[in-house]
């Protein structure tokens, strides 16, 4: 199987572009242990703070890239955000369930870059980095300006020796999620 995410490689300046944005391509290991050596220097907390902001940023700036580029609807946007990540080799995503009037949803994600990396780690969920491509992707099919506003958890970790994926439930609105999808108080 080849890649099917274009690839256009300026021949001046060697940028590499797909969607018209500009892309790096690395090996995995590289990325992976850069992100857990960082988690390591700040602390597991402050480190998802800061890459729940980060990735939320940069999904809500490629899928306005996207409307603008190749004129799709929101939430065609949003599911072709998950496709190219698929296919750009960060795992398998899946939308499982996007309740839009009711403003939540749930992602599968299977062969998780993080998850391949970190191997079992039992109670562990190691690819909570994707939360925040979550909410940023959420966030900009609700047209929610905030993307704190938009709660998401790792509910659960194929790390963690029970499960066959990872999975993310997100919703709009200010209290976090739990482990069972439903709102904490």
């Amino acid at each position: 199987m080849q890649p099917v995410v274009p690839i256009d490689v300026d021949d001046t300046s060697g940028i590499w572009r797909t969607d018209g944005l500009p892309m790096v391509y690395l090996p995995r290991h590289f990325l992976v242990n850069n992100h857990l050596a960082v988690e390591a220097a700040l602390g597991r907390e402050a480190y998802s703070t800061i890459l729940r902001a980060s990735t939320a940023k940069s999904a809500i700036e490629w899928c306005q890239a996207q409307v603008r580029g190749k004129g799709l609807d929101a939430q065609a946007t949003f599911r072709h955000y998950f496709q190219r990540l698929s296919q750009r080799g960060w795992g398998q995503f899946s939308v499982d369930m996007l309740d839009i009037a009711g403003r939540r949803g749930s992602i599968s994600l299977r062969n998780s870059i993080f998850a391949l990396e970190a191997g079992q780690q039992p109670g562990q969920r190691v690819c909570y980095m994707f939360e925040g491509f979550v909410t940023g992707a959420f966030s900009f099919l609700l047209g929610i300006a905030d993307p704190t506003a938009v709660a998401c958890e790792e509910t659960h970790c194929v790390c963690d020796g029970q499960h066959d994926h990872c999975r993310f439930d997100f919703e709009a609105g200010s209290r976090p999620i739990t482990s069972a999808g439903a709102r904490r108080a």
